[in-house]
């Protein structure tokens, strides 16, 4: 008989791959390798900023160079990466380039396509890959990814499928036990860019923009498929995100407060270029820790900001106590003036 394993916020498994394992801990990046996509598939979650263009982003940090991957790598002390798009095998040469540069950091490697992969292109990411998770589009032609899934797992490659929870699908059941490979299903997601498709086709969304019904749909699912894993919505807000926003918080310097939900509290001071000088030199002279993060402003220590408050008026600065996302973009989500 199968153990059923429950976890957080409504997710259960049969069988975790280990790319969920290092996602769960929040040990996971984000590649987007691109936006580019063949398809058009109405229930795509991915923004405006990235859908159908051809860019690239380590989580939040827009990529331009494999440095900016290896900065993304240390700020959140990746264990693994998780590759996606739009489709990552539309850039076969851009993703082999990838994937040789995250292999030298020794992480776990997992490729998500909608692509029914040849024999030629699964060898040519073997060496790199530990795992390749196929996309049906719309849950149809599941037979189309059989050759794929067993090729992957000749070489090596812990393959299966990864769908949304549109509906339940018998035949994406019955491939996935006769080659013994996993499903993992997602509550389906509400976005800006799908939410109008979705409810023209009747799907309903709840609190925290899943889709109503995505449970029921994942307990047909568990009833058939030996190896199964359910994500849900609030899962990866409230779970995953939340521990990759604490390894980031954790990796900041220690003048940096960390909160229990991964944001980091510190001191800012703005002003032009002359005063953020003098700034920096009067917190040089009295020994206090600073991060200089534009030519206009310079984060502190909270209890800095408070005891040098007048110092900082001063010398004609604004001074305020902050609370942002570690994340490479730094969105600051309250802000209190002093």
């Amino acid at each position: 008989m199968r153990e059923i394993i429950e976890i957080e916020e409504g997710s259960y498994y049969t069988y975790l791959p280990e790319g969920c394992e290092i996602c769960r801990d929040g040990g996971k990046l984000v590649l987007f390798l691109t936006g580019e996509c063949v398809h058009s598939c109405y229930y795509c979650p991915i923004s405006e900023e990235r859908k159908g263009k051809d860019v690239m982003f380590a989580n939040e940090r827009e990529v331009k160079s494999l440095e900016d991957i290896e900065k993304e790598i240390e700020l959140m002390s990746a264990e693994g990466a998780g590759i996606t798009g739009g489709e990552p095998l539309a850039k076969q040469k851009r993703l082999l380039e990838v994937l040789k540069f995250l292999k030298e950091f020794d992480m776990h490697i997992h490729i998500y396509t909608s692509i029914p992969a040849g024999w030629r292109t699964i060898e040519k990411i073997a060496d790199y890959t530990d795992e390749i998770r196929f996309h049906p589009v719309g849950l149809e032609n599941a037979e189309k990814f059989i050759d794929s899934i067993r090729y992957a797992k000749e070489l090596g490659i812990d393959a299966g499928f990864e769908i949304p929870a549109l509906y339940f699908k018998p035949d994406i059941a019955e491939i996935a036990n006769s080659l013994d490979c996993f499903v993992n299903l997602n509550e389906l997601e509400f976005s800006h860019t799908n939410y109008e498709k979705l409810i023209e086709r009747g799907y309903k969304v709840d609190e925290f923009y899943g889709s109503i019904g995505s449970d029921e749909i994942a307990d047909s699912y568990l009833r058939v498929v030996r190896k199964f894993h359910y994500c849900t919505a609030t899962f990866k807000d409230a779970v995953q995100f939340r521990r990759r926003l604490l390894r980031m918080a954790l990796n900041h310097p220690e003048m940096y407060d960390v909160l229990e939900d991964g944001t980091i509290m510190c001191g800012l001071l703005k002003g032009d270029g002359e005063k953020i000088q003098k700034a920096i030199d009067f917190l040089t002279m009295v020994s206090e820790e600073y991060v200089r993060i534009s030519d206009i402003e310079v984060e502190i220590r909270t209890e800095t900001a408070r005891r040098y408050l007048n110092k900082f008026k001063e010398i004609g600065l604004e001074v305020s106590i902050i609370e942002r996302y570690p994340t490479s973009k730094r969105i600051i989500v309250e802000v209190e003036p002093l």
